[in-house]
């Protein structure tokens, strides 16, 4: 027997070869997802990563707007109620308040309050709120009309 070769009988050198480039890639793919796996909670710390302002903003959302506004922007809560704020999934009333869905509009209402909402620029940074308006324009997407669909029957 050759020195460093695999004893194992019946297997020809093509099939050695196959079984240690086998045995090589599935080393190969663990180490990287091993490696992927454990890098992913640094990205979450670093400041360059995109998804960090993200969650952040997800964050004061849920701490100082879900009272009233609730977490999905439909503003469905006892305080909501009370204080009839809006729903942001409504179309409707996107485009019935299209005077004040701006930027410019919303940013101030946030800053200063507006009716029994209350002021937020001593709470929140400037750019904190520009991601609170951006955050809440998102949820103007989620109330969509059903889609119909056809079905073909054979």
């Amino acid at each position: 027997m050759k020195q460093g070769a695999i004893a194992a009988p019946g297997m020809n050198r093509n099939t050695k070869r196959l079984l240690f480039s086998g045995l090589v890639l599935f080393l190969l793919t663990a180490v990287l997802v091993g490696a992927a796996g454990s890098a992913a909670p640094d990205q979450r710390r670093s400041p360059g990563n995109k998804s960090r302002p993200a969650q952040r903003t997800e964050e004061i959302f849920r701490r100082d707007c879900a009272r009233c506004h609730d977490v999905d922007g439909r503003g469905d809560t006892p305080l909501g109620a009370l204080y009839k704020a809006p729903d942001f999934t409504d179309p409707a009333w996107w485009k019935e308040h299209s005077q004040i869905t701006n930027t410019r509009s919303l940013v101030s209402i946030v800053s200063r309050g507006k009716g029994r909402m209350p002021a937020f620029a001593r709470k929140l940074t400037g750019s904190e709120i520009k991601l609170l308006v951006n955050y809440i324009r998102r949820f103007r997407a989620q109330k969509m009309k059903p889609v119909s669909l056809l079905v073909f029957q054979w």
